[in-house]
């Protein structure tokens, strides 16, 4: 169940340049969003930014809800990186449904090569606290794209790809990938809908096939315009039938895709 409330924000941190921390205080959430669930917040006025942008938890619990904003790519994200502590936001949410519980697994690839790593970060932190091994597959066109590694937990593995090799692989993070899917008993990603693309056929050549339930993915470009499924602005068409992004998703199973 998603409600309409004001939270406050209690702390602001830089991580680098390009990387702000927010936390916040929600007590009146009715319960705390899982990773892949929601917030939409509304960012400016209407006139500025019309449309509530949706914010992934990095963490959170019924009443404390932790952030990651890389601004620049958003007027609404950058308004909201002005914010200091003791400012409210008017919030909907939690919205949608996240990644599933890890049932089951031992090993968990996680991946993203969008410079929105937010939700994995979450999923990150329930696994290491099941005893899951967790690898962590970063990529980016360089450096200053990648999520600092040293504020991961370190027993997580993780391994980094850049388009310019100004750290770790020079080249797609698609290409780290075929030996780890052999490794992982799940694969659970964040990113490009070309990533997703490849996944597919990734999975499908080292596996043997691309079976329901081994790969989830989290749709992120979609307009989130209300939340309910009612706008359809969200609307795509899966093996099952047209899903609203928000309401069914945003995370799906990739074999039910049509990417």
């Amino acid at each position: 169940m998603s409600v309409q409330t004001q939270a406050t924000i209690t702390q602001k941190e830089s991580i680098t340049p390009a990387w702000w921390r927010l936390s916040l205080s929600v007590p009146d959430l009715p319960s705390a969003p899982l990773p892949g669930q929601f917030l939409l917040a509304r960012c400016a006025d209407p006139f500025h930014c019309y449309l509530r942008r949706p914010l992934f938890p990095t963490g959170a619990d019924q009443e404390r809800i932790d952030l990651l904003l890389r601004p620049a790519s958003d007027p609404g994200l950058a308004w909201l990186a002005t914010r200091r502590p003791g400012d409210s936001l008017d919030l909907i949410g939690p919205v949608g449904n996240g990644f599933l519980p890890e049932r089951e697994i031992r090993n968990l690839l996680l991946i993203s090569d969008d410079q929105r790593p937010g939700p994995l970060l979450g999923q990150l932190q329930r696994a290491i606290s099941a005893g899951i091994s967790v690898t962590l597959v970063l990529g980016g066109s360089r450096a200053a794209a990648i999520y600092p590694v040293k504020e991961l937990p370190p027993v997580v593995e993780v391994q980094v790809a850049t388009l310019d090799g100004s750290l770790g692989y020079r080249g797609p993070v698609s290409d780290l990938l075929p030996d780890l899917l052999l490794w992982a008993d799940a694969a659970w990603a964040v990113g490009t809908t070309g990533l997703y693309r490849t996944l597919m056929s990734q999975i499908a050549q080292v596996r043997l096939g691309l079976q329901p339930g081994f790969g989830y993915v989290l749709l992120m470009d979609q307009p989130f315009a209300c939340g309910l499924g009612a706008c359809l602005g969200c609307a795509i068409q899966t093996g099952s039938g047209l899903k609203s992004v928000c309401v069914d998703g945003p995370v799906f199973d990739l074999a039910e895709l049509q990417v």
